[in-house]
């Protein structure tokens, strides 16, 4: 037992280290931040709540909320946490340390999950501000937000089990493990496709919206938790927990969601025990291909001269698709906005936004504004230029020592930053051209979208470059503790609010559109003229 607290207080600490142990900020202000983001994600369901809870209590159906709502969060915990599992348990620095240490296999199991669910509560916080909702919404005393704390504890534990058991059969029983690299780029891709997925067929069922409404108000009695939460044995407890919390009952099914959920941790414990040392066993080892450059000629290729700029472009761009925390947050995620906001018109089958705009030009100005506030948001959801510095890490002392100078290294990470989030650019230019917008928005928006992309990766590259996180063992971590996308984030609404006023005032959209080119130009030549003079010839 003291092992097993020894080694469990161990990965909590490193847990919590690696979410607000930020040197430069205090841990206060980043549980705030976090509040804030999860706020800004949750807001929405939060109002659907407010929203949708008197009609469906007319209907005697207002318990399908909450059982929408802890579905949500099981959907959340499952998809993001098949990743933090595989990197927790096989892919983390720590591993081959604890290994040869006097732990059972049981022992590491228990802590390493403990950390990994520590992880996933701060996902299913966004179940926080709709639970609460629901509360107002049905004037529901304290008894019922302790059930909203409980809730949101157990929730997770059993998706987390899924997933921790299907990683280790996966590692146990296949070779995965000697591709980690590959498997670590599906996991993370497959996780943002699932997530769209589920936002696709949300808004794809309104078709069936009517006959719901019919049945559910001929029957009554809150039958639609029983038709959809069976799946997970925890989540119904949990929901009639909640709906019944002014009830004996109500307590009587959030204790056996507890009990149950504790078991289930228990009967894991004992798997995943025997499940895991077996796994990890050649996690270390990785899959390479080996090649005589001398018989296949290639040799003059890999010894060819080439521009310093050149090759540290082609260096980065390679590094980015090449680490799989890195593809996912720098170059997969420029498509999830555009991918979100696509199904809001695929799904439902709407007629086409151009359509709506033939003959309105006094609408053109709020399109284009829209279209470079949408760009930005897209490009922040990438880092590729926000972490152009920090992704070096360590190594960037090696930069010291190669023939190149800081201004080559600077205008690199410049050129290969923006290469890349381009691609938020064309995605948005295709999906004006999808909505059929009229020409002259097409063409205007483009100029925007490109743009406004550039100089957002200008900011993001210089903001870097004043203070690169340099100091990470795991790329994740980079990630989590970089709050610039959130600032940059709120400057972008700010501005789209000015250039909204702008257009209600003046009443011409080509006079928004040379007002935001006459930013976008301006704030991009202030940007180089300070990387320039900031970088000279030393690189840190």
């Amino acid at each position: 037992m003291r092992r097993l607290k020894l080694i469990t207080k161990y990965f909590m600490k490193n847990a919590l280290e690696s979410n607000f142990g930020n040197k430069n900020m205090k841990p206060w202000l980043s549980v705030l931040l976090m509040l804030f983001v999860v706020g800004c994600i949750s807001s929405p369901l939060a109002l659907m709540v407010s929203v949708s809870y008197k009609p469906l209590e007319a209907m005697g159906q207002e318990g399908f909320l909450l059982t929408t709502i802890l579905i949500l969060g099981t959907l959340v915990t499952f998809v993001f946490g098949i990743n933090t599992i595989l990197n927790v348990f096989y892919f983390s620095n720590d591993v081959e340390h604890i290994l040869p240490l006097p732990f059972k296999s049981s022992h590491i199991v228990f802590g390493k999950f403990l950390a990994a669910l520590l992880d996933m509560y701060f996902y299913s916080l966004i179940l926080l501000f709709p639970l609460i909702a629901y509360g107002i919404a049905s004037n529901a005393g304290v008894v019922y937000y302790i059930y909203v704390l409980l809730s949101i504890l157990v929730i997770p534990i059993l998706p987390m089990i899924i997933g921790a058991l299907i990683c280790m059969l996966l590692m146990r029983f296949t070779s995965l493990s000697k591709h980690k690299d590959a498997f670590r780029m599906f996991a993370g891709t497959l996780m943002l496709v699932l997530f769209v997925a589920f936002n696709f067929f949300s808004q794809s069922s309104g078709s069936n919206d009517e006959v719901l409404v019919k049945l559910a108000a001929e029957q009554g009695n809150n039958s639609l938790m029983n038709g959809i939460s069976n799946v997970l044995i925890t989540n119904k407890l949990a929901s009639y927990g909640l709906l019944y919390n002014k009830e004996l009952r109500g307590l009587l099914f959030i204790l056996a969601a507890i009990v149950i959920a504790a078991a289930l941790f228990g009967v894991y414990y004992i798997i995943g025990g025997s499940l895991y040392y077996k796994g990890i066993i050649g996690a270390s080892e990785t899959y390479s291909k080996r090649e005589n450059v001398l018989e296949t000629k290639n040799a003059d290729k890999l010894i060819r001269a080439n521009s310093p700029i050149k090759a540290l472009v082609l260096k980065d761009i390679k590094l980015l698709f090449r680490t799989p925390q890195f593809f996912i947050n720098c170059i997969a995620m420029m498509f999830y906005m555009p991918a979100i906001f696509g199904l809001a018109f695929f799904a439902k089958g709407s007629d086409y936004l151009g359509e709506k705009l033939v003959g309105k030009e006094n609408l053109y100005g709020y399109v284009i504004v829209a279209i470079l506030v949408f760009s930005i948001m897209s490009i922040l959801s990438g880092g590729a230029a926000s972490t152009a510095i920090s992704r070096e890490g360590k190594d960037l002392i090696v930069s010291q020592y190669i023939p190149v100078s800081g201004k080559d290294f600077i205008m690199s990470k410049i050129i290969s930053s923006i290469l890349i989030n381009e691609i938020s650019a064309i995605i948005v230019i295709a999906l004006m051209i999808f909505l059929k917008l009229p020409v002259i928005i097409i063409a205007l928006g483009s100029v925007i979208s490109l743009g406004s992309v550039a100089v957002i990766s200008l900011v993001e590259l210089y903001l870097d470059y004043k203070s690169p996180k340099l100091e990470w063992e795991n790329e994740r971590d980079m990630f989590k503790k970089n709050y610039m996308p959130l600032v940059l984030m709120l400057t972008a609404l700010v501005l789209g609010g000015i250039f909204l006023l702008l257009t209600f005032v003046l009443k011409s959209y080509l006079i928004t559109f040379l007002a935001m080119v006459i930013v976008i130009v301006v704030v991009g030549v202030v940007v180089l003229n300070m990387l320039n003079k900031a970088c000279k010839d030393s690189i840190i």
